[in-house]
């Protein structure tokens, strides 16, 4: 399994998980990269792709893909979605993947 994590920080401040996960979802929700994740987690399971919020406009997502290929996959897409929400973020930053084997 192939584990990243990446801290965004948003524009504008959030009451709560929920607030800030509308907010950014109603600007990536039909995005490539959303959906390939979330085809991702139809198959392995949700539990692949959490949200942990810092108030009041911090998040980290973790991502684990359970193969190296499906990782390599993402790559690109999570590269265009990080320069399609540039204008609501004052930081992205992802952290290099790491391997864990069960």
């Amino acid at each position: 399994m192939i584990i990243s994590n990446s801290v965004i920080k948003l524009k504008g401040k959030f009451k709560n998980k929920q607030d800030i996960k509308k907010y950014l979802y109603g600007f990536i929700e039909n995005h490539a990269f959303r959906k390939y994740n979330q085809k991702i987690a139809d198959e392995y399971g949700e539990h692949l792709f959490s949200m942990t919020f810092i108030p009041n406009n911090i998040i980290v997502l973790t991502q684990r893909y359970p193969t190296k290929e499906l990782y390599l996959n993402c790559l690109p897409l999570r590269d265009d979605i990080i320069q399609e929400i540039e204008p609501i973020t004052d930081y992205f930053k992802t952290s290099d993947p790491f391997e864990f084997k069960e």
